[in-house]
Order: structure tokens, then C-alpha cells, then sequence
């Protein structure tokens, strides 16, 4: 027999989300207490080896809603992976968690929701609150920017084989997805995807920014301080926090989400 759950307790769930023709995975993380809660929706990097589930946790125990969903094609998701799917993938699981009997089942305001996202999930959720203006609140953690990569091939071509190979790599995990139709994929939209030129519609929103300083992956000079400056010069609300560590945190993680948590209970 199983145990029955007093009122209002914690609880994790998994969440079947309809995203375009398919399901995607998601861990509803519902922090203690009967009152609504703030929510946190936790958008993981590319491919996803670090999922911030570690996060999901420690913020659900400090008293936040948190759902991370895994994008279509990827861990458990169904259909094919693609950033494109990712973008929408984010919205249809803001639209998922704000119905009535969705939002009521786990203690969601649906009037106090915010972003967070590592990586490629930092640009997600750039992108989405570029395009959802309900979104009051987001954090990019080491947000990438796709832009720059064509950028790069563009000033030396000779790089294109080396990105190609990295997103070969990762693509390995991913159903229907390969090196070649993702690096297409941001060619097609290196304007729209260039988070330098989200900040017109971002500059009324809180925003928290966060680097390290050993980042061998999307280098502090090239992604993060551009950002910073033209945020700063577009007159801006936001915060930004720079850790001594790797690109995933890994020595830094208490850290990490303390700065998450304090920066939440001031903003959302």
C-alpha cells in the first residue's frame, strides 16, 4: 500500500507535456506548503550531460516550484531534436503549467513564473522571455549566444570543421539530429538567435547574468561581457555574478544556487 501524502507537502512528479505532435518530459519539483507558489522553470544545456537537477532540488527545499523539462528528441522526450523544437518546446510548457487543473494540481501562481537556463539554456531563456512578454524574471547561466559561432567560421574558416565535430558529438544523444543540420539550423537563424540583439525587449524584465572564469566552452570575453556591456548601455535591470570555475559550476554548486535563490526572492 502506498503512503498517502499529507496536505500540502513536497512532492516530485513526472509530467507528460504536449509539444507540438509529441510529449516531452517534465519533473514538477513542488516545494512544501498549501499556498501557490513562485515557479521556476530550469532549461537544461546542449545535449544535457548536466541536467541541474542538484538545483531543482536545493531550490524546491528553500520554497520554490521548479520544473525541468527535457527538449524534444532528448533524454526520454519524444520526436526529433532541434534548437528550433527546443524555443517552442519552452513555450509549450509555460502553456502547460498555466492551465487551470495543471496549475492548481501543483500549487502554481501562474502570475509569478521565471526562467532559468545553464548554456544553451541561458539562450533559451533569453529567447523565450524575448518573445513572451508575461516573463518578468529570467537568469541565463553561461548563456550561449549561436550567432558568434558563425561569426567565428566567418572570420576563420578553418573552425567550421571544429564545430561541426563538437556538435557531431553531442548530437550523438540526440534522435534525428547531426552536426551538419544543427550548425544549418543556426545559420538560418543567426539574426533572430543573436541574444546581443534581444535587449530592446528584455529591458523592462530582471535579469540575472552569471559567468566563470575557466569557461573552455563559450569563453567569458566572447559571450558574456558583450552582453553585459550592451544590457548596461541599454540601461538595463540586471545582476551579474562571476564564479571561479568551469563552465558547468561543478565545484560551485551551493554557491550557484544560493546566488539563484537570493536573487529570486528579490525579483520574483
Amino acid at each position: 500500500m502506498f503512503p498517502v501524502k499529507e496536505p500540502g507537502s513536497s512532492k516530485l512528479s513526472l509530467l507528460k507535456i504536449p509539444s507540438g505532435e509529441d510529449f516531452i518530459v517534465g519533473r514538477m519539483y513542488v516545494a512544501e506548503g498549501e499556498n501557490l507558489k513562485a515557479t521556476i522553470l530550469l532549461l537544461h544545456g546542449f545535449p544535457g550531460a548536466l541536467l541541474n537537477l542538484d538545483i531543482a532540488a536545493k531550490l524546491q527545499a528553500k520554497g520554490w516550484n521548479v520544473l525541468a523539462i527535457n527538449y524534444r528528441g532528448s533524454w526520454g522526450s519524444q520526436g526529433n531534436y532541434s534548437f528550433g523544437n527546443a524555443i517552442e518546446d519552452v513555450q509549450a510548457a509555460l502553456k502547460y503549467i498555466k492551465q487551470p487543473d495543471v496549475a492548481k494540481e501543483n500549487r502554481i501562481d501562474v502570475h509569478r513564473i521565471g526562467l532559468v537556463g545553464h548554456s544553451f539554456g541561458g539562450f533559451l531563456a533569453l529567447k523565450t522571455a524575448s518573445l513572451d512578454p508575461s516573463i518578468k524574471v529570467m537568469a541565463s547561466l553561461s548563456g550561449a549566444n549561436f550567432s558568434l559561432f558563425i561569426n567565428m567560421i566567418e572570420q576563420n574558416p578553418s573552425l567550421e570543421t571544429q564545430i561541426l565535430n563538437m556538435l557531431d558529438e553531442a548530437a550523438f544523444f540526440l534522435h534525428e539530429s547531426s552536426g551538419e543540420k544543427l550548425l544549418q539550423e543556426v545559420r538560418n537563424h543567426e539574426d533572430e538567435w543573436n541574444t546581443f540583439l534581444f535587449t530592446p525587449t528584455l529591458v523592462d524584465r530582471k535579469l540575472l547574468i552569471t559567468a566563470v572564469s575557466h569557461d573552455e566552452e563559450l569563453p567569458k570575453e566572447y559571450f558574456h561581457d558583450p552582453l553585459e556591456q550592451i544590457l548596461e548601455s541599454a540601461g538595463a535591470d540586471f545582476e551579474t555574478v562571476l564564479f571561479d570555475s568551469d563552465h558547468n559550476y561543478l565545484d560551485k554548486r551551493e554557491e550557484l544556487t544560493s546566488t539563484i535563490h537570493d536573487w529570486l526572492q528579490k525579483n520574483l
